[in-house]
C-alpha cells in the first residue's frame, strides 16, 4: 500500500481518502490484508486511534472487512465511491452515534434497574407525562426527539443518582444531536420504540426491574437497527451518485 506522510495532524477522516486512493489506483486490490494498526500508524505518521477511526468507517461503508483474529481485509466485492468531505464526516459522526448506544446500553440498562427500586410518585408521574407526550409525537420524529430525551431523564433522575442523571443527560443529548446532524428526515416514525417505551415504564412503575432492562435493551436495539438501516442506505446513495 502506498501512503503520503504527512508531518502536520493527520485526521481519521485524511487517512479515509489515503486509503481510498490506493483502492482506486489498484494499490490495494479485493482480498489484500491491510497492515496492522501499528504499522499504518507509523506509515501515516499518525495516532493508532486515528487509524483505528478510519479502519472503522471504511468497514461501515462496505470497503472493509474484519476478521478476528486475522486482521483486516479488503472486501472482495466493494464497489468504489467517490466520498466528498460532507460524506466523509457523515461517516465518522455515524460511527461515533455507535459508539453512543454502546455507552446508552451500559448507562440505561443498568439505570433503569435502579430507577424500578428507587422511583417514587413523582418520578412516575414524570415518566408517565414524557411517554404521553412521545404519543402525541408518534407520527413525527423530529418532534419525537424532546419527549424521547424527557422520558429518558425521567428513568435516570428516578435512580436518586445525581451522577447517574447528569451522565445520563450528557450521553442522551450527544446522541439526539448526532441524529439531528446526520439522518433527521430518514429515520421511520418511532411506533416501534413507543410501545418498548410502555413496557419500560409499566416495568419500572410495578418495581420489575429485570423486565424494564429487558424492555430498555429491546427499546435501545430497536434505535440502532433503525441507525443501520439508515446507514446502509446512506451509503448506497454514494454508490449510485458516483455511478
Amino acid at each position: 500500500m502506498k501512503v503520503q506522510k504527512i508531518k502536520k495532524n493527520l485526521t481519521s477522516e485524511m487517512v479515509i481518502e489515503e486509503i481510498l486512493k490506493n483502492l482506486k489506483s489498484g494499490d490495494l486490490q479485493p482480498g489484500d490484508k491491510l497492515p496492522t494498526e501499528r504499522e499504518m500508524g507509523r506509515m501515516f505518521g499518525v495516532g493508532r486511534s486515528s487509524i483505528r477511526e478510519a479502519v472503522k468507517g471504511l468497514v461501515l461503508l462496505g470497503y472493509l472487512e474484519a476478521s478476528q483474529g486475522k486482521g483486516t481485509f479488503v472486501k472482495a466485492d466493494f464497489a468504489f465511491k467517490n466520498l466528498s468531505p460532507v460524506e466523509l464526516q457523515s461517516v465518522m459522526a455515524a460511527e461515533d452515534i455507535f459508539e453512543l448506544m454502546e455507552l446508552r446500553k451500559i448507562l440505561e440498562c443498568n439505570a433503569v434497574e435502579l430507577a424500578a427500586k428507587r422511583a417514587d410518585n413523582d418520578d412516575k408521574d414524570r415518566i408517565n407525562k414524557a411517554l404521553e407526550q412521545m404519543k402525541a409525537c408518534r407520527e413525527d420524529f423530529r418532534r419525537f426527539y424532546k419527549p424521547d430525551f424527557d422520558f429518558h431523564i425521567a428513568i435516570a433522575t428516578a435512580t436518586h443518582n445525581k451522577m447517574i442523571s447528569d451522565m445520563m443527560r450528557i450521553v442522551v443529548e450527544k446522541a439526539h444531536e448526532q441524529y439531528e446532524k446526520f439522518m433527521p428526515d430518514k429515520l421511520c416514525p418511532p411506533g416501534e420504540a413507543i410501545h418498548t417505551a410502555e413496557q419500560i415504564a409499566a416495568g419500572l412503575i410495578k418495581g420489575e426491574g429485570q423486565k424494564a432492562v429487558k424492555h430498555m435493551k429491546e427499546h435501545l436495539k430497536l434505535v440502532e437497527i433503525e441507525l443501520k438501516r439508515v446507514l446502509s442506505n446512506h451509503s448506497d446513495s454514494y454508490s449510485k451518485n458516483a455511478a
